[in-house]
């Protein structure tokens, strides 16, 4: 419990304690895009992001935190539908995308392939968004 509630201060203050915010918000709102086309995410939908979280972020448990705890924030925010639905969600990750182009490095599809699971109408929502990545990547990088 202690510990939880360090990490909520500090999810806080996250622009000013974690080293390169930006981009781990940017990954957070990609796999809230993956878990919240979810009809009801579960907490094994967090634990393989942390899992997740191991590869890309390999000696830095802070950061790995971080990211599942605003990656849980954003999903939360998309269910609730408080200003953020999964089409805002989409959008913002978008603007990302165009504003900084390096993010698109930031998006391996292998990750997100395996959060492809649930039902058939879940499986569909989540097949879309992950289209909706590929299809934003592909852009990007032509752009490029």
């Amino acid at each position: 419990m202690p510990f939880n509630f360090k990490l909520t201060c500090l999810s806080i203050f996250r622009e000013l304690l974690v080293y390169h915010h930006k981009s781990l918000e940017f990954r957070a709102k990609v796999f809230a895009a993956m878990i919240g086309a979810k009809l009801d995410p579960r907490e094994e939908d967090f634990e393989l992001l942390y899992e997740i979280a191991g590869s890309i972020y390999e000696n830095d448990e802070t950061r790995k935190k971080f990211l599942v705890k605003a990656t849980k924030e954003y999903v939360a925010k998309v269910k609730k539908k408080d200003h953020l639905t999964l089409d805002a969600l989409l959008l913002s990750i978008d603007k990302d995308l165009k504003a900084h182009k390096r993010y698109a490095s930031k998006i391996d599809f292998s990750h997100l392939r395996r959060f492809l699971t649930g039902c058939e109408d879940e499986i569909l929502v989540q097949q879309r968004v992950y289209e909706f990545l590929i299809t934003e990547v592909k852009t990007i990088l032509g752009e490029s």
